[in-house]
């Protein structure tokens, strides 16, 4: 017994020391070595670079940077398995070529036209996924992959599963999660708002597959706003808002969608083809402002027919509403975007007489203003063309206009003054700037029927969610995300009775009167002059205006035939019947008026 034992020792012994001498033999043997390496998916260094398996993926790297790529993430056996195919083939093709070098020929021609074939595919599915991908796939996966379990060098691809439209847009996102994925109510929650977020789902309904080996989290959109919204359901809510808010329609849910001039941003990009009633939800952003007290600058390329109803009323007269300036000529144009410079100067002199240290203004600027850019694309090169013909030696190359609408878009804001840029593509020769920063100022966005150039355009690496085709429809574009919102059907006719009926903001007297020719003979008011040693703004205030002989004639508050000479003649003849004088504007005399009106009048 004692001698068997001896023996099986002695036997396992030299087994292994033989083992042991033809292991340190084959690892002396480099070519053996890197073939064992090759052939079973190991590094050719010999060290694991993630902590895969045989049968197990990796999750994590174990280099010194801590990254690896998608490759080293697989189990080995399929590294093992594509290096000794891919060998096993290229050796098969040699000995064929060697053995019937025709034959060969023709199955190296078939797989070539075969790989081709193959190769074409999955280039046409790749760009078709090459937007998406960099737009939201590879964002999400890297916000969404810890907590599910993911390892950061996967395919973005192989776990997450987009549904596009036709114009590459998303209409819904599924997640492939670990089998066995540990979750609890909060981190699906969370992965699900990160989903949402990322692929710019608003409102997104959340389906959970948890039964068999792969879990699976979707997301698809919600029901659609309501097909129709009247201006008169939204009317009183709009009215509700604060002076700042604005009521851009109904959302999804039914739910209001509101946005800010203070904390979204003061100006507005309006984008849409021929036919996408972009006149239509300018002129309710509008009619908000004017409710508000505030005033209106209209840049119409279009000969006043964006907005008739700030011009006439039911029998057609020419009735310009008071609180609106109008420019539709190409020298009403070319006037009013340069006297946007020169009230942009008279505001930001009030409102440092009255800011304070902390730089809060306690003075009161005027209303708040709406500049009005209608169809830029028609309009921009009319005002270069215009320029190029009437500006003098010394004069700046670039118009006053296009002067006037860029500092209203970078200086605007501390003195209410808005920019609502209305156009079909607001490229930057558009805005009149040589690159993007003048539309880059609008942060309030408002797109419809339009494909991923003008989208990647507007709103750059925002997920792009599908076109509405809906009349009325409109993708809101704006601090808090992106939502789908339904605009009103404008009511002109309740519109302009609404202005009429409110508080009505008066226009500065320095406003071009080209531009407000139309309207009617009101009761004119001014804004109070600033007042600096209050410590909150004031509010608008309102009070006489006073004027010189010529202002009143070119104002039309006196007859027709009366003249400028013909008022001082008065004025020299009858000296104790002649309304006094007011006031004085440099060497001007300043009259009231109403004063004016009624002498002239009486004196037949």
């Amino acid at each position: 017994m004692t001698t068997a034992v001896i023996g099986a020792v002695a036997i396992v012994a030299l087994a292994g020391y033989g083992m042991a001498r033809v292991g340190r033999y084959v690892a002396a043997q480099w070519f053996i070595v890197r073939a064992w390496r090759w052939f079973s998916g190991q590094a050719h260094h010999g060290h694991p670079v993630t902590d895969a398996g045989w049968f197990r993926e990796g999750q994590r790297a174990l280099t010194r940077t801590g990254h690896a790529t998608r490759w080293w993430h697989l189990p080995r056996w399929k590294r093992a398995a594509h290096r000794t195919g891919g060998t096993l083939a290229v050796v098969v093709l040699v000995l064929a070529f060697l053995i019937d070098w025709q034959g060969a020929a023709l199955l190296a021609g078939g797989l070539i036209a075969g790989t081709v074939a193959l190769g074409s595919f999955v280039t046409w599915h790749r760009a078709r996924m090459r937007e998406a991908r960099r737009s939201f796939l590879f964002p999400l996966h890297l916000a969404a992959h810890q907590i599910a379990g993911i390892p950061r060098a996967t395919r973005a691809e192989s776990w997450i599963k987009p549904e596009l439209d036709s114009g590459g847009a998303i209409r819904s996102v599924t997640l492939e999660l670990p089998a066995g994925w540990p979750s609890d109510t909060k981190d699906e929650q969370r992965l699900a708002a990160i989903v949402g977020a990322k692929a710019a789902i608003e409102s997104p309904r959340v389906s959970w597959r948890r039964a068999g080996p792969v879990p699976l989290l979707t997301l698809t959109h919600s029901p659609p706003p309501p097909d129709f919204v009247t201006m008169e359901s939204l009317l009183p809510e709009a009215k509700k808002l604060k002076e700042h808010q604005l009521l851009l329609g109904v959302g999804i849910g039914e739910e209001l969608v509101i946005a800010s001039l203070e904390t979204d941003s003061p100006h507005v990009a309006i984008t849409a083809g021929t036919g996408g009633t972009k006149s239509n939800l300018g002129g309710w952003l509008l009619l908000q402002v004017l409710l508000k007290g505030g005033i209106g600058l209209v840049l119409d390329a279009k000969r006043r027919l964006s907005y008739p109803w700030l011009l006439k009323d039911m029998e057609r007269n020419l009735v310009q509403l008071p609180n609106i300036a109008y420019a539709w000529t190409t020298e009403q144009l070319h006037d009013g975007g340069a006297w946007l410079s020169e009230e942009l100067d008279r505001r930001g002199d009030v409102a440092f007489a009255g800011m304070d240290t902390r730089g809060d203004v306690h003075a009161n600027v005027g209303p708040r203003q709406f500049t009005m850019a209608e169809e830029l694309n028609l309009a921009v090169p009319r005002l270069k063309q215009y320029w190029g013909q009437v500006k003098a030696p010394g004069d700046p190359p670039k118009s006053p206009a296009l002067t006037g609408i860029g500092e209203d878009a970078f200086a605007g804001r501390q003195v209410r003054k808005h920019l609502v840029m209305i156009g079909q593509a607001l490229t930057a020769e558009v805005t009149g700037s040589k690159d993007s920063s003048v539309r880059q100022q609008c942060g309030i966005k408002l797109l419809t029927r339009y494909e991923l150039p003008l989208w990647r355009m507007m709103c750059g690496d925002v997920p792009m969610p599908s076109s509405p085709t809906q009349l009325g429809r409109w993708q809101a574009v704006t601090a808090g995300g992106v939502r789908l919102v339904q605009t009103p059907k404008l009511d002109t006719v309740m519109a302009r009775a609404e202005v009429l009926a409110g508080d009505i903001g008066e226009l500065p007297e320095s406003i071009p009167l080209s531009l407000v020719t139309g309207i009617p003979a009101v009761r004119e008011r001014v804004l109070s002059p600033a007042d600096v040693t209050g410590s909150v703004p004031l509010a608008v205030t309102a009070g006489p205006v006073f004027m010189t002989l010529k202002e009143v004639v070119d104002r039309g508050r006196v007859r027709p035939a009366t003249t400028v000479a013909a008022l001082k003649m008065a004025r020299f003849r009858d000296p104790d019947g002649f309304p006094g004088e007011k006031g004085r504007r440099g060497q001007a005399k300043l009259y009231d008026p109403d004063e004016l009106a009624a002498y002239d009048m009486a004196r037949g």
